[in-house]
C-alpha cells in the first residue's frame, strides 16, 4: 500500500499558487485509513511549504493514528474534536474563520451522515457547517456502504451544497475481508486539485453574483458572458447572423420554476408585441431555462448603471411602456393558472415571516424594526391591496430593466417575456419598472430631471400614469429587491441600513394630487 501511495503522489501536487490558499484545516476521522495521514501531511509540507496546516483528530481517529505522529509532520500541536472544559476560546469560530479550506481525509460514513444532517455536536462539525470555505470530504467506506440507500441520500445532500467538494473514493483492500471491496480516498494530490478547482468556481460565482442594482442588472453583458444570483442565471452570447442569444435559467435557490407558456399564448405575445422598433420576445423552452434571440447585447439596467439616465434611453423607455400595454391589451387565456406573480409571491412570504432563507428572515426583522410598526403595517397593507386586487389583466409578471434588451446602434429594443406571465393588476408591471427607476436614481444620483424624463417616457408609451399608486409600488419593488439580495446574493456584505433609511423616507413622503411631483421629490433624495 505504501508503494501505491508513493506512486500516486508522483503524479504531481498543485503548488501554493495553484491552490490559491495559505491556510488549511485537515480533519482526520476514525477510519483505518487514518494510518496514512502522517505520510500525506509530510507530503503536503514538502510540496506546498507555504500552506499552513492545522490538524484535528476525532476521538475515533486516535485509535488508528497518534497525535504525536501527526504533530511531528505539521510542526505544531494537534487538536482533538472535543469541546474544551477549561478554555475560553470558541474553537469552531476560530477554525471556520481561519481555514481557507477544510479537508476531511479520511471521512467515515458516520461523519458524513452527521455533516449531511446538519448536526453540529462537535467543534469541527460546527465549523464545517458555518464556514464559506470549501469543505472537502474524502470518504473511506467499508464493503457495501457505497451502494447503501442511506449513504446515497447523504451523498446527494452534500453534493447539493455549493461549498462542499465530494472526493470520489477508489477501490481499496478491506482489513476485515482481505478483498478489494472497500473504498478509500485517492492520493492527496488529486484532492488538492479538486480544492483548487472549487475555489476558482466559488470565486467566479461570487464575482458573477455581484448586484449593484436591481436583480438581473449586474455583470458585463458585452461579448459572451454569464452572470447571476441564486435566483436567476443569465448567459449572453453573440449570434453569427447578428444579435445575441440570452439564456436565462432559475438559479439554484429559486423557489419555483419559470411559468409555462403554451404555443398559442407565445404566438399571441409575439404578434401583439411586434411594434415599430420594439418587440416582445417570448423565447423558447430549453429544459428549465428559456432562450431568447434579441437584437441588443445589453439591458437597459446595464446602460443606466454604467452611463446614467441619458436622453438616448428615452425612446427605449417609451417603447417599454408600449410593450407592456400590448401585453395588457391581450385577453387572458381561459386556462391561465390563477397564480400570483412569482416576485409578488416571494415578497408576500417574506413580509409574512415565511422566508425560506434564514438570512432574508433576519433582514426582514431588521427592516421591520427600522420602519416601525406603523410604517410596517402600511407597506403590508399596500401589498395586500395589490395581491388581492380582483381587477386583473394578462401581465408580464416581472417587468424590469434587466429583461429589456437595447441595441445601442439602432435604438431598437426587445422585452423578454414569458417566465412570469400571469394575471395581475395592470399597475404591477408599470410599478415594478418605476420602482427600479426610483431605486437607481437614489443609488446613482444625477440630474433628477433626466430621471423624471425616463419615467415620463415610460408613461407616455403606456398611455397612462400610475397616479398615486407610484409610491406604494416603488416601495414594494424596493422591498422585494432587499429580500432578493438577502436571499440570493451570498457575498453581499454592505448591509441594509441605507435601504431602511430610504424606505422610511419613501413611506413618509406625502402624496399629493400631482403624483409626478411627489415622485420627483423622492428621486431628489
Amino acid at each position: 500500500m505504501i508503494g501505491e501511495i508513493r506512486e500516486g503522489a508522483a503524479a504531481g501536487t498543485p503548488g501554493p499558487a495553484d491552490l490559491g490558499l495559505t491556510r488549511m484545516l485537515v480533519v482526520v476521522t476514525g477510519s483505518a485509513y487514518a494510518w496514512s495521514t502522517p505520510y500525506w501531511l509530510e507530503h503536503l509540507r514538502l510540496s506546498c511549504p507555504q500552506v499552513e496546516v492545522k490538524v484535528v483528530l476525532t476521538r475515533s481517529a486516535e485509535r488508528f493514528v497518534t497525535r504525536q505522529a501527526v504533530g511531528s509532520r505539521v510542526g505544531g500541536a494537534v487538536a482533538s474534536d472535543v469541546w474544551p472544559e477549561a478554555d475560553d476560546t470558541a474553537r469552531h469560530v476560530e477554525w471556520a474563520e481561519w481555514a481557507e479550506a477544510v479537508v476531511v481525509y479520511p471521512a467515515t460514513v458516520h461523519f458524513m451522515a452527521r455533516l449531511a444532517l446538519g448536526l453540529a455536536d462537535s467543534p469541527v462539525l460546527l465549523a464545517a457547517q458555518c464556514t464559506r470555505a470549501p469543505v472537502v470530504v474524502a470518504p473511506a467506506l467499508p464493503p457495501g456502504a457505497l451502494e447503501g440507500d442511506v449513504f446515497r441520500r447523504h451523498w446527494a445532500t452534500l453534493a447539493s451544497r455549493p461549498n462542499v467538494v465530494l472526493v470520489p473514493p477508489v477501490p481499496g483492500r478491506s482489513l476485515t475481508t482481505g478483498r478489494e471491496d472497500a473504498w478509500v480516498p485517492p492520493p492527496l494530490p488529486e484532492v488538492l486539485q479538486l480544492i483548487a478547482e472549487r475555489r476558482a468556481e466559488l470565486a467566479a460565482a461570487r464575482m458573477g453574483s455581484a448586484v449593484p442594482g436591481p436583480p438581473g442588472s449586474g455583470g458585463s453583458e458585452f461579448g459572451g458572458s454569464e452572470f447571476g444570483t441564486g435566483l436567476l442565471r443569465t448567459s449572453i452570447h453573440p449570434l453569427p447572423s447578428g444579435g445575441t442569444r440570452w439564456r436565462r435559467s432559475p438559479g439554484p435557490l429559486a423557489p419555483v420554476p419559470f411559468a409555462q407558456v403554451d404555443a398559442p399564448l407565445r404566438a399571441a405575445l409575439a404578434a401583439a408585441g411586434d411594434l415599430d422598433g420594439a418587440r416582445l420576445v417570448p423565447g423558447e423552452v430549453d429544459g428549465p431555462a428559456r432562450v431568447y434571440d434579441v437584437r441588443g447585447a445589453v439591458s437597459a439596467a446595464h446602460l443606466l448603471l454604467n452611463q446614467g439616465p441619458g436622453a438616448e434611453l428615452r425612446a427605449p423607455l417609451r417603447d417599454l411602456g408600449r410593450l407592456l400595454r400590448s401585453v395588457h391589451d391581450l385577453d387572458p387565456p381561459p386556462d391561465l393558472p390563477a397564480r400570483p406573480a412569482r416576485g409578488l409571491a416571494r415578497l408576500g412570504d417574506w413580509l409574512a415571516g415565511r422566508a425560506a432563507s434564514p438570512r432574508a428572515a433576519c433582514v426582514q426583522g431588521q427592516v421591520r424594526r427600522s420602519l416601525g410598526e406603523e410604517r410596517w403595517h402600511q407597506v403590508t397593507a399596500w401589498y395586500r391591496r395589490t395581491a388581492e386586487d380582483p381587477a386583473v389583466v394578462l401581465a408580464h409578471g416581472a417587468a424590469g430593466l434587466g429583461a429589456f434588451a437595447v441595441d445601442q446602434a439602432s435604438g431598437r429594443s426587445d422585452l423578454l417575456v414569458g417566465e412570469d406571465v400571469c394575471a395581475a393588476p395592470w399597475y404591477l408591471d408599470l410599478g415594478w419598472v418605476v420602482g427600479e427607476l426610483v431605486e437607481l436614481q437614489w443609488q446613482l444620483g444625477g440630474d433628477r430631471e433626466a430621471w423624471q424624463a425616463l419615467t415620463d417616457a415610460l408613461f407616455e408609451g403606456y398611455g397612462r400614469t400610475l397616479g398615486q399608486r407610484w409610491k406604494p409600488m416603488a416601495a414594494l419593488r424596493i422591498l422585494l429587491h432587499v429580500h432578493d439580495i438577502a436571499a440570493y446574493v451570498d457575498d453581499f456584505d454592505r448591509g441594509f441600513d441605507h435601504y431602511c433609511d430610504f424606505l422610511r423616507f419613501l413611506v413618509d413622503l406625502p402624496q399629493h394630487e400631482d403624483s409626478e411631483d411627489s415622485q420627483d421629490d423622492a428621486q431628489a433624495q
